[in-house]
Parts: structure tokens; C-alpha cells; sequence
């Protein structure tokens, strides 16, 4: 497979590009610093801006899936926002078969199933960051593209675990507690995710394995 990552400099897209090229797969990672990405076989490093949808185009053209793994800082309000609509039009400018979107738990809906405490963070604490995401994922839901949206839980660097779920989120009632995935482990789902396709518009909860 031809495997896009767009933010492959980041925690979780630097590992995508690893469990891509550790399963075999042709990776193109879109970055703005390609002096940070290290030169591997079957790995071509593109430089470019998000904004930049003719750079953008060409370089997911051919892709079976486009994996998005950006973010913004949590104080930004509108960063997924200004950036999806590029995102998108690149999608339809080129023949990338499907775009898998990194969110996160919390985002829009996906809070009503966290626990209480977990709610607070999301709406006060995170509400920007969290709506940020959501709104985006309207721009993308309304795209007409093939889309997966996937919504790990909270994150952190430690070496992975053994396991991990990954769950549509129509499935799940509720996600007690503060469960805690390394960078790695959702990197590894993702590029499951991209050898799997699921139906067009697929919402899929990446949380630990209990």
C-alpha cells in the first residue's frame, strides 16, 4: 500500500510513518521541517504547508489512505477548522482513496460517553480545543470524500502495550475512567485502520484493551 501521513514530524504521526514502514508499505510524509524526519528506505519526505493544496494534492495523489495527524495547541480555537478545508479540497483534487482523520475522545459527541470528571476537562478546561475538532469534523462529514474518523483516548510516550481496542463508536455506551494509550500503540491502530477499510463515514474509539 501507498500510505500519505500529513504531520509526520508529530507523536503520533512520527510513529504512524514507523509502523507503516515496519508493515511493508510505500510512506509519504508531508511535513514542514523534513530535516526532522529521518531518510529510510521506501519513505519519501515532502515539504510543505497545510495551506498549500496544489503541494498537498500532489503528494497524497495515488495514496490508499491519507492518515491526518495534526493538531494545534490547545489554546487554538479554530486550527482543525482552517485546516480541513485544504485538507479536503487536496482529497478531491487528487485519486487518495480515503482519509483517515485523527480527533480525539472528547470531541463534539464522543464527551456524552466519558466519565463525569472527564466531561469537566472536555468542556471547560479542553471546550476550545475539543469544538475545534468537532467543527472540523463537520467540514469533513459534509465533503462527500471516504472518510474514517478515529477518536483515541488520551495519550501518552511510554513503550507499547500489548493490546489495544478499537471499537466503532456506536457501540460504545461508556469510557470509565482515564484510560491512557502510548503514542505508539494508536500509530499501530492506524495503520491497521488504513489495511482495513471500514465503510465510508466510520467513527472508531481507540482506548485500551480493557
Amino acid at each position: 500500500m501507498k500510505i500519505a501521513v500529513v504531520g509526520a514530524t508529530g507523536n503520533i504521526g512520527s510513529r504512524t510513518v514507523d509502523a507503516a514502514l515496519g508493515a511493508g508499505h510505500e510512506v509519504v510524509a508531508y511535513v514542514r521541517r523534513p530535516e526532522a524526519v529521518q531518510a529510510r528506505d521506501h519513505l519519501t519526505v515532502v515539504k510543505g504547508a497545510i495551506d498549500d493544496v496544489p503541494a498537498l494534492t500532489t503528494t497524497i495523489e495515488g495514496a490508499d489512505a491519507v492518515i491526518v495527524a495534526i493538531t494545534g495547541p490547545s489554546s487554538q480555537a479554530d486550527f482543525m477548522q482552517t485546516a480541513m478545508p485544504s485538507i479536503v479540497a487536496a482529497m478531491q483534487q487528487s485519486s487518495a482513496a480515503r482519509l483517515v482523520l485523527v480527533s480525539a475522545f472528547g470531541s463534539g459527541d464522543t464527551a456524552d460517553k466519558a466519565s463525569w470528571f472527564m466531561r469537566l476537562i472536555y468542556r471547560s478546561v479542553l471546550g476550545k480545543f475539543m469544538a475545534d475538532k468537532a467543527a472540523s469534523e463537520k467540514l469533513l462529514v459534509g465533503s462527500g470524500i471516504d472518510y474514517t474518523i478515529v477518536y483515541p483516548v488520551n495519550l501518552k510516550d511510554a513503550p507499547a502495550r500489548p493490546a489495544v481496542t478499537v471499537k466503532p463508536l456506536a457501540e460504545v455506551a461508556k469510557v470509565p475512567g482515564l484510560p491512557t494509550l502510548p503514542f505508539a500503540n494508536v500509530a499501530q491502530a492506524l495503520v491497521d485502520i488504513a489495511e482495513h477499510p471500514t465503510a465510508t463515514g466510520s467513527r472508531l474509539l481507540i482506548t485500551t484493551a480493557k
